[in-house]
């Protein structure tokens, strides 16, 4: 009597927890539904442009990017990029007023997949890797133009040389982590 139960309290709790499993979605990336987007791909980065063409190319993400992030990530004024050759987007359109939420989606690369990326902030969500896997090569680029899936487009015109040597080391391939 004694070992039925225990084999009871261990075989009820266990059960309940796995009819709970079994009506819950498998993964969070199986109950998201796609949502059909025309992308249009941004050129890859020039290694050279004029300050005129900088400007072009930031000057619709600048009216709502006022202060909150520097010019580019490149401190050396010989280098002149727009947030567009990094990003890709839509600098031509202008926000009306800082809330212009129909200006923020045709100027923004949109998610195939809106419902994991839709958040109270505009912060990402944390450990997205296995998502982005799931979106187009173009969100990938808006929201880390440096992932590897992307970054030759971004920063290959400049550092080629960079971006090889980095996708073939071992913190990119996990070559020390089966080696070791």
């Amino acid at each position: 009597m004694r070992n039925s139960t225990r084999f009871q309290t261990v075989l009820v709790p266990l059960t309940a927890v796995w009819l709970v499993a079994a009506s819950l979605p498998a993964g969070a990336a199986e109950a998201l539904r796609a949502v059909e987007r025309n992308y249009v791909t941004a050129p890859p980065a020039p290694a050279r442009q004029t300050a005129a063409e900088v400007d072009a190319k930031s000057a619709g993400c600048v009216s709502c990017h006022e202060a909150t992030d520097a010019a580019s990530m490149h401190t050396s004024p010989g280098v002149r990029l727009g947030c567009t050759d990094c990003h890709g987007g839509d600098a031509s359109v202008v926000a009306a007023s800082a809330n212009d939420a129909a200006a923020r989606d045709r100027a923004h690369v949109l998610p195939t997949y809106p419902d994991a990326w839709h958040f109270p902030h505009s912060a990402n969500p944390e450990r997205t890797y296995t998502l982005l896997n799931k979106e187009s090569p173009e969100f990938v680029r808006f929201i880390n133009p440096s992932d590897f899936r992307v970054v030759r487009e971004s920063c290959g015109a400049c550092h080629a040389e960079i971006i090889e040597a980095s996708v073939r080391s071992m913190h990119a391939t996990g070559a020390m982590l089966w080696g070791g």
